[in-house]
């Protein structure tokens, strides 16, 4: 009996003593970190226990009876795609147009415009036909006039010029733009015989058969030119004030300019044949271009005034010809002529216009007015043949209309 007690004793301190070791060296599942995919442990009894961050260890052990399936904990799955959504790039692209920060209206951007040009070239009209009183000498000087002169004269056409910018900083850019022009012109004339006859003012005088009177004359004459300009642009003054609602800028430009000028002319005069003359003048060349722009805002509404002038001074070569036939005789008179000259043009432009409000679409309107000087034009070529005097056939070419602009920046 005393045995059996001794036994029983020491059954227990052992167990005691094992209970004390396994207590002291039991350690708890490892807590997930912060930002980790908890772990879900799944007790015998069916209950779910979620371990999360800083969670105390719940049911560490289950006395389940034998034979019952214990659950495994959960793995952790993969984080999903981190790859923007749609709305969210969508939200980028609205942000871009309507979040963006508003630049000072007088910082550099870079940007691309569009302008339609409606001009008319002024003082390059050709009188190429006057009604006499009846056939004379065919020498110029010796006819009455009866009518009214006939002249071919242009009016108002349309043209293009586009472009963009490329901002440097928010003080400086550099631009580049390409202008087209053409213009058309024609006209006829008829008299009666009874009344007269039409004497041409732009044959030869001392041709063969060059002062043949006609009843029936008609004439066309175009002039086209071609543009590209490339420019510096610089900050001069600018401001904007939140008080007064308004900004200003002027700025500077310096660059250069290349030109081509084509002016042609054709005349028809019939009698008992057709005496035709054709003239052409080309000109092309290149220089430098200065000037000054500037523009004054009303920032509540987006409203603006501009105006721009620029000084251009081009180098090149004048290449003129002229021809005269006849049905029946050929060719009357014919030559060419060619010199260089240095051509001053000089633009002018105001106007009126509005920004957006986010300060990326700008729409202008406005009156242009462009002056070539030193100029050899048709008229005074077509005179500088029939006198045989070369040495100056000069003169000035102008053309002004309307311009309408829109520009996007970026």
């Amino acid at each position: 009996m005393l045995h059996l007690q001794r036994n029983l004793c020491s059954a227990i301190f052992l167990l005691a003593l094992a209970s004390s070791a396994f207590a002291q060296n039991f350690q708890p599942p490892r807590t997930p970190s912060y930002g980790q995919v908890p772990l879900l442990q799944v007790a015998p009894d069916g209950m779910v226990h979620l371990d999360g961050p800083y969670a105390a260890y719940s049911n560490p052990g289950y006395a389940a009876p034998a034979g019952t399936m214990v659950g495994q904990p959960v793995m952790s799955q993969p984080l999903p795609s981190t790859a923007p959504s749609a709305s969210t790039e969508a939200g980028s692209f609205s942000d871009y147009f309507f979040r963006a920060p508003i630049p000072p209206q007088y910082d550099h951007r870079t940007g691309f415009f569009g302008e339609f040009l409606f001009l008319r070239a002024r003082n390059a009209e050709v009188a190429y036909a006057l009604p006499i009183d009846g056939p004379v000498l065919p020498v110029l000087g010796n006819e009455v006039p009866i009518g009214s002169t006939a002249v071919v004269d242009f009016g108002y056409d349309p043209g293009f010029r586009a472009g963009g910018s490329w901002c440097l900083s928010a003080e400086s850019s550099i631009a580049v733009q390409y202008t087209y022009f053409s213009s058309n012109a024609s006209g006829s004339a008829s008299i009666n015989p009874a009344d007269g006859v039409l004497r041409s003012l732009v044959t030869h005088p001392l041709g063969a058969n060059a002062a043949t009177d006609s009843l029936d004359s008609n004439a066309s004459s175009s002039i086209d030119y071609s543009l590209i300009d490339a420019d510096y642009r610089g900050l001069i003054v600018g401001r904007e004030s939140c008080e007064t609602m308004c900004a200003s800028a002027v700025n500077y430009i310096i660059g250069g300019r290349y030109a081509t000028m084509d002016q042609d002319f054709g005349s028809n005069f019939t009698a008992a044949g057709t005496t035709s003359v054709n003239t052409n003048i080309n000109f092309t060349g290149g220089g430098i271009r200065l000037g000054l722009t500037g523009e004054q805002h009303t920032t509540a509404r987006g409203l603006f005034v501009y105006g721009s002038g620029i000084a251009n001074l081009l180098v090149g070569e004048f290449d003129a010809s002229y021809q005269q036939t006849n049905t029946f005789a050929g060719t009357q008179a014919f030559t060419n002529w060619s010199a260089g000259r240095v051509v001053p043009v000089v633009d002018f432009e105001v106007g009126v216009g509005w920004v957006g409000p986010r300060r990326r679409l700008k729409l202008t309107g406005g009156y242009m007015v462009s002056a070539w000087f030193n100029v050899v034009k048709t008229e005074d070529w077509i005179n500088a043949v029939q006198t045989s005097n070369f040495s100056n056939p000069t003169g000035t070419l102008t053309f002004d209309g309307l311009t309408s602009r829109i520009t996007w920046d970026f």
